[in-house]
Protein backbone atom coordinates (compact mmCIF):
# COMPACT_ATOMS: atom_id res chain seq x y z
CA UNK A 1 0.00 0.00 0.00
CA UNK A 2 1.44 3.35 -1.03
CA UNK A 3 1.37 6.10 1.59
CA UNK A 4 0.66 9.73 0.80
CA UNK A 5 3.28 12.40 1.14
CA UNK A 6 2.85 14.43 4.33
CA UNK A 7 1.89 17.50 2.33
CA UNK A 8 -0.88 15.55 0.54
CA UNK A 9 -2.58 13.82 3.48
CA UNK A 10 -5.77 15.50 4.69
CA UNK A 11 -8.28 14.44 7.32
CA UNK A 12 -11.92 15.22 7.95
CA UNK A 13 -13.28 17.45 10.69
CA UNK A 14 -14.91 14.37 12.21
CA UNK A 15 -11.50 12.65 12.40
CA UNK A 16 -10.03 15.73 14.08
CA UNK A 17 -12.82 15.75 16.66
CA UNK A 18 -12.32 12.03 17.36
CA UNK A 19 -8.55 12.44 17.73
CA UNK A 20 -9.12 15.31 20.15
CA UNK A 21 -11.56 13.27 22.25
CA UNK A 22 -9.21 10.25 22.28
CA UNK A 23 -6.06 12.30 23.07
CA UNK A 24 -4.55 10.85 19.91
CA UNK A 25 -2.49 11.97 16.95
CA UNK A 26 -2.36 10.81 13.35
CA UNK A 27 0.74 9.79 11.43
CA UNK A 28 1.05 11.85 8.25
CA UNK A 29 3.24 9.13 6.76
CA UNK A 30 1.29 5.89 7.30
CA UNK A 31 -2.06 7.03 8.76
CA UNK A 32 -1.62 5.22 12.10
CA UNK A 33 -3.72 6.64 14.95
CA UNK A 34 -1.47 6.97 17.99
CA UNK A 35 -2.82 7.48 21.49
CA UNK A 36 -1.24 9.57 24.24
CA UNK A 37 -0.46 12.61 22.11
CA UNK A 38 -0.83 16.27 22.99
CA UNK A 39 -3.42 18.13 20.88
CA UNK A 40 -0.65 20.25 19.35
CA UNK A 41 1.78 17.34 18.89
CA UNK A 42 4.26 17.88 16.09
CA UNK A 43 6.61 15.29 14.61
CA UNK A 44 6.19 12.63 17.31
CA UNK A 45 7.70 9.24 16.46
CA UNK A 46 5.13 6.84 14.99
CA UNK A 47 4.76 3.47 16.71
CA UNK A 48 3.90 1.82 13.39
CA UNK A 49 6.36 3.20 10.81
CA UNK A 50 8.91 4.81 13.18
CA UNK A 51 8.93 8.09 11.24
CA UNK A 52 8.68 11.39 13.10
CA UNK A 53 5.34 12.14 11.47
CA UNK A 54 2.64 12.00 14.16
CA UNK A 55 0.69 15.23 14.55
CA UNK A 56 -2.09 16.15 16.97
CA UNK A 57 -5.55 17.34 15.93
CA UNK A 58 -4.80 21.02 16.57
CA UNK A 59 -1.79 20.83 14.23
CA UNK A 60 -4.01 19.45 11.45
CA UNK A 61 -6.43 22.36 11.95
CA UNK A 62 -3.71 25.04 12.13
CA UNK A 63 -2.10 23.88 8.90
CA UNK A 64 -5.37 23.69 6.96
CA UNK A 65 -5.06 19.94 6.24
CA UNK A 66 -8.84 19.41 6.56
CA UNK A 67 -10.95 18.01 3.71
Amino acid sequence: MKTLQRSQRKITLEQIQQLDEDMAGLCANCGHEQFGCEPDAEAYKCEACYERAVYGPHWWLMTGKVK
